[in-house]
């Protein structure tokens, strides 16, 4: 599980969601672009939740580690969603310092079932 601290607030949510998340940031950021999207999450009560993101060059997000949970939400279709998004988005990458694969568990089976 990771948090996606975003304003004041902290998002539960899978860790290959919130990874998808900040690659898809840093791709917006890159091509001067905007995009809101509605992130699956874990509310303060262990429910499944969504929360909704503005994301952009401006957005100032950070993800970090949390507590593993056996009902960790995974949902490769959402991550496929902002992998497409990211590929419409325009043609500047970011530089990707750390040389890592961006919108890892794309091609996973879903097991997100929002409510």
């Amino acid at each position: 599980m990771k948090y996606i601290h975003y304003d004041a607030s902290l998002i539960l949510t899978g860790d290959l969601i919130a990874d998808a998340v900040a690659d898809y940031a840093a791709v917006l950021g890159a091509n001067a672009r905007t995009d809101t999207i509605t992130v699956p999450s874990v509310g303060d009560d262990g429910s499944v939740s969504t929360s909704i993101l503005l994301v952009g060059p401006a957005s100032e997000l950070c993800v970090t580690v949390a507590p593993d949970d056996e009902l960790e939400p995974e949902d490769p279709a959402f991550i496929r969603r902002l992998r497409d998004a990211a590929r419409r988005a325009g043609p500047a990458l970011p530089v990707n310092a750390d040389g890592g694969m961006r919108f890892r568990g794309a091609e996973q089976p879903s097991s997100y079932d929002p409510a």
